[in-house]
């Protein structure tokens, strides 16, 4: 059951780099293009570090194009999610994303001949409803209440989307390729979706500042680039030792981490995050939690 473990490594380490890039938006970067755009040029760095231990050479055209594609729809999943972000809690973000699994399952049925039991199946839409009672439950902010969802929703269901793509043809080139070499091929699709998206002449300027700025820089490197390649790492070897449908189930527990971690920098005096903490939000995001760790248990034992 090593791919468990992988998956959780990843889960956690996901969780924890979402959380940072909501602080990184809210308080170090001017805006979202420019974080994003910083996102892109970090992930362009990542990958020409890789190629020191990959073999971009070694392999067939369809093979690199996949696993530059994979970065590509990654891409867009991370651009989306980070323009929405902005204005919505990373609690209420994250779990809509996490409704990929759905998504990978249907692709992995039809394309790769993967067979799920009856209870994975419970198991796959327990966790998307527990995700979306999360999502959906009560707030205390204007911007997060009836009509206003319907854009961000929509929006972060394609990134949703995006990502589970992303998943799923990384599952179909892993066999075929070393991991260093589809990370770099991801890393510098991943980049190019970044950069090409968001970068503008108008904010280069506040990039150049922002990069002037070792706060910002440096949570920026370590979020982004330290954090990032041991989640996506974690993530690739989970799939190359398991069934996609099920590593991307389990990846998708990410909001019940992003939870805790979300209450956790919003206590103290220096409160990183402004997450709500009445009791009847919190309550509605336990039961939520409670749907998304059974249906996760269904799929594991099934």
């Amino acid at each position: 059951m090593l791919w468990i473990l992988l998956s959780l490594g990843s889960t956690i380490t996901f969780a924890l780099v979402s959380a940072l890039d909501k602080v990184l938006i809210e308080r170090f970067v001017p805006n979202p293009r420019t974080f994003i755009t910083l996102v892109g040029l970090v992930q362009f760095a990542m990958a020409l570090g890789a190629l020191t231990v990959s073999e971009p050479m070694s392999y067939t055209l369809e093979d690199t194009g996949l696993a530059y594609l994979s970065g590509l729809v990654a891409g867009l999943y991370l651009v989306l999610m980070f323009w929405v972000m902005r204005t919505q809690d990373v609690s209420r973000v994250v779990p809509i994303t996490s409704t990929y699994p759905i998504f990978v399952a249907a692709l992995a049925l039809v394309f790769l001949d993967e067979r799920l039991a009856a209870i994975a199946w419970v198991g796959i839409i327990a966790t998307v409803a527990g995700a979306a009672l999360m999502s959906f439950g009560p707030t205390t902010r204007q911007s997060e209440r009836g009509a206003s969802q319907i854009l961000p929703f929509a929006l972060l269901t394609v990134s949703s989307l995006a990502f589970g793509l992303s998943q799923f043809v990384s599952k179909v080139v892993v066999d075929e390729m070393d991991i260093w070499t589809l990370f770099m091929w991801r890393g510098a699709g991943l980049g190019t979706a970044c950069v090409g998206l968001t970068v503008r002449p108008s904010m280069i300027r506040n990039l150049a500042t922002t990069m002037r700025t070792p706060a910002a820089m440096g949570l920026t490197l370590f979020t982004e680039g330290a954090l990032v390649m041991v989640a996506v790492l974690f993530q690739l070897w989970a799939i190359f030792y398991g069934s996609v449908s099920l590593v991307s189930t389990v990846m998708a527990t990410r909001s019940l981490f992003v939870f805790g971690l979300g209450i956790l920098l919003s206590l103290g005096a220096s409160r990183m995050l402004d997450e709500p903490r009445e009791g009847r939000i919190l309550i509605t995001k336990l039961i939520a939690i409670a749907m998304t760790v059974g249906g996760v248990i269904a799929i594991t034992l099934a």
